[in-house]
């Protein structure tokens, strides 16, 4: 099994990578070992540290940190990389497959989760459940158009509707989203937002996805796979265990998509 384990990862990063050559994405392979920054052990709490001639330097324990941290040094030419590799996370290694985007357009963000589900049907035969989609800027707006305390957020990601039916009352339009089935959330967030630079994005993509025939979910509870992710983001499922796909905005103008590779993923 340990023989059929490494040959297949070693098959999927030559695919993957092929296919991202084919693309037009530039490939990296950087080192594992990189200088500390503090926003890393911010953002990746198990980041391995440690200390050499008076320097910290830390174990890469994310590729999309790592990127940035890279291009923020070097001002990269290119705008679409990516990438496959081990990282290392609560002194286990892990292999990470995935790209970067820097300042893409809505086309390139659609095109590259595209790419992905493509590569995924066509090369393993594998076909989508579900994709639940987010951004944190709708919260946002429910609660500047009726005028509600900050701390409404935190019942709203716990799923607390008990303590928002007190809060907010029955008739409040945000308790019905939140009690409404997740299917239904899209229907129900157009309904006030539609004319949104968001919703539309969301709508788009929804539309550019159809051809998979799985669900499309917009649900508000639904929380950042990762804590630098500050705009859209989302999870694509094979299943309703674990998620195959994992992406987001970061950073005001970048986009990451990550290919889970174990635990119920290709591998």
């Amino acid at each position: 099994m340990k023989n059929e384990l490494i040959m297949n990862r070693l098959a999927l990063a030559q695919d993957y990578t092929r296919l991202l050559d084919d693309e037009g994405y530039q490939l990296i392979d950087m080192n594992m070992v990189e200088p500390f920054r503090i926003d890393d052990k911010r953002h990746h709490s198990s980041t391995i540290i440690f200390e050499k001639n008076e320097q910290l330097f830390s174990i890469r324990s994310d590729w999309t940190r790592s990127l940035l941290n890279y291009n923020d040094n070097y001002y990269l030419s290119h705008r679409f990389f990516g990438y496959f590799g081990p990282v290392v996370r609560n002194y286990k290694t892990f292999y990470q497959a995935g790209v970067e985007l820097y300042g893409p357009t809505e086309t390139d963000v659609l095109d590259s989760i595209d790419m992905h589900l493509s590569f995924i049907r066509e090369t393993y035969g594998r076909e989508f459940s579900s994709i639940v989609v987010n951004d944190d800027k709708l919260l946002d707006l429910y609660i500047e158009k009726y005028g509600l305390p900050g701390d409404i957020r935190k019942l709203v990601h716990e799923k607390n509707l008990s303590e928002l039916q007190k809060r907010l009352g029955r008739t409040h339009p945000l308790y019905k989203l939140m009690t409404a089935k997740v299917s239904d959330q899209i229907t129900l967030v157009n309904r006030e937002f539609g004319e949104t630079d968001i919703m539309k994005f969301l709508n788009h993509l929804d539309e550019y996805l159809r051809k998979y025939g799985m669900k499309f979910i917009l649900d508000l509870s639904f929380r950042s796979p990762q804590s630098y992710y500050n705009g859209f983001y989302f999870q694509v499922f094979l299943d309703h265990d674990y998620p195959l796909l994992s992406g987001g905005e970061y950073n005001s103008s970048a986009f990451g998509i990550a290919v889970n590779l174990s635990n119920g993923g290709l591998l």
